[in-house]
């Protein structure tokens, strides 16, 4: 196998064990090429579209090693050449970066991190980024959904987080060492070696470890005081919403069916959920109109799509849906 980190000059890490070459399987390897345009294009489809600016010099190929979960996904890449990426806002998920080998400079929202091997960056899925890499570059991505994220959130604190979750570099060792041995749990999951049915086992939990290790202590912040489980009339409404979302809903109605009075409802959504009745139904129609102008097979245009889940005013609709997502319907749309 041509072996990235081999190529790229790596010297030896502490956390040599999950960033050694012996770790990227020979079928995760998408493409090698001198040609940048052609990666724009490979790394635009496992990431997002990006603008960049590069050195004439070259010293090794692109090169893009990749390897997908369900809600997450694993990769290896170097460009061989000093270069700035500016990638288009990720919208649907967070990218945790480690550097492998070489410098990395990454800018995010009010985020400015520079560092050598081993220094990891999360970076948010609503703020404008910009990546600087040196010639001898590696650095190893970890996709992760931020829905899956949204999912795990409200079923540990009872509520939606907290809004869009800011960039941020992990400076502490220990948190540090915590998500490397998530990543290691994930890498060796999605090796194509994994039995598939201990991998359909095992791969959900490695996935919610991964985003325990990266949000723990936020999750352990916003869960109510006290602890606890939500109310019951929570669930039942939550239940309800999810199957009645295509439906036309007032609170009145959600209430019956959660079995309590309105005010009591709205009252224990905004503890246990953080945010009103509506909103919640807002949101889930918002990720089920996502999810349509990302099927393939879903013929139905944007327009009917909206009126589909509950939004008859399209302009407010391509608003609401900027605002959750950071890109247009019809950017979803165009990337199906």
């Amino acid at each position: 196998m041509n072996d990235l980190l081999s190529r790229s000059g790596m010297p030896p890490l502490p956390f040599a064990p999950l960033l050694s070459a012996s770790d990227i399987p020979p079928g995760a390897l998408l493409f090698e090429s001198d040609d940048l345009e052609h990666a724009r294009r490979e790394i635009g489809r496992i990431y997002r579209p990006y603008r960049f600016t590069a050195a004439r010099h070259r010293a090794k190929p692109a090169t893009l090693f990749n390897l997908e979960g369900d809600s997450s996904a694993l990769s290896w890449f170097a460009y061989g050449t000093e270069i700035t990426i500016r990638p288009e806002i990720f919208g649907s998920f967070v990218l945790v970066l480690t550097t492998l080998a070489g410098h990395a400079d990454i800018r995010s929202g009010g985020l400015a991190h520079a560092g050598g091997p081993g220094s990891t960056v999360l970076v948010a899925s609503n703020e404008r980024a910009q990546f600087h890499y040196s010639e001898d570059n590696v650095q190893m991505g970890v996709r992760i959904d931020t829905q899956r994220i949204a999912e795990l959130w409200r079923r540990v604190c009872g509520r939606e987080p907290p809004g869009a979750l800011s960039s941020c570099a992990l400076l502490e060792a220990r948190r540090r060492e915590r998500w490397l041995a998530s990543v290691q749990a994930l890498r060796q999951l999605l090796h194509p070696d994994t039995p598939p049915a201990l991998k359909a086992m095992q791969l959900p939990l490695a996935e919610e470890m991964l985003i325990m290790s990266l949000f723990g202590e936020q999750l352990a912040e916003a869960m109510p005081a006290g602890g606890g489980i939500a109310p019951a009339c929570v669930k039942r409404a939550a239940a309800f919403i999810d199957e009645c979302a295509g439906q036309p809903l007032t609170v009145s109605a959600i209430a019956t069916a959660a079995r309590c009075s309105a005010r009591t409802l709205q009252r224990a959504f905004h503890q246990w959920r953080g945010i009103g009745v509506m909103r919640y139904l807002k949101e889930v129609r918002l990720q089920r109109a996502r999810a349509a102008l990302q099927a393939p097979d879903d013929p139905a245009s944007v327009t009917e799509i909206a009126a589909r889940w509950g939004f008859g005013h399209l302009g407010q609709f391509a608003a609401d849906y900027r605002q959750a997502f950071g890109e247009r319907p019809s950017d979803t749309r165009a990337r199906r």
